[in-house]
């Protein structure tokens, strides 16, 4: 189970890291947004991505810490998630559900005796 929790994190920063880059290629199309606040997107999803892939190679290591911060970044994806059910496009629709699942099993994977064991919050049986 932890190695699961690693992978899908690292696959999430990796998902994030993918949207920086497609939007930094996008950067000087039109948009509503000015070039000041698009360099910030493109800043915010960079650091973002660094954070969420420290994140998952702490948790592989055994950090407890990285347990709130992991919680965090479910909770955030999910209220996005559901948020992009209101898309005409049948992909759009597609990411969220697969988005919420890799969600959903990333929290109860997070909570399985054999995390909670590696991370020293119950004793070895």
């Amino acid at each position: 189970s932890v190695i699961a929790v690693a992978a899908l994190v690292m696959f999430e920063a990796l998902a994030v890291l993918a949207y920086a880059v497609n939007y930094g290629i996008h950067l000087t199309s039109d948009g509503v947004v000015n070039m000041g606040g698009r360099i910030f997107m493109l800043a915010l999803c960079l650091f973002l991505a660094s954070w969420q892939g420290s994140v998952a190679i702490n948790f592989f290591r055994g950090r407890a810490y990285t347990r709130a911060p992991i919680i965090v970044w479910q909770l955030f994806q999910l209220i996005l998630s559901v948020s992009f059910f209101q898309s005409d496009m049948p992909i759009v629709v597609s990411a969220a559900v697969v988005s919420i699942i890799v969600a959903g099993a990333t929290v109860v994977l997070l909570f399985a005796p054999k995390t909670t064991e590696f991370l020293g919050d119950r004793p070895a049986q």
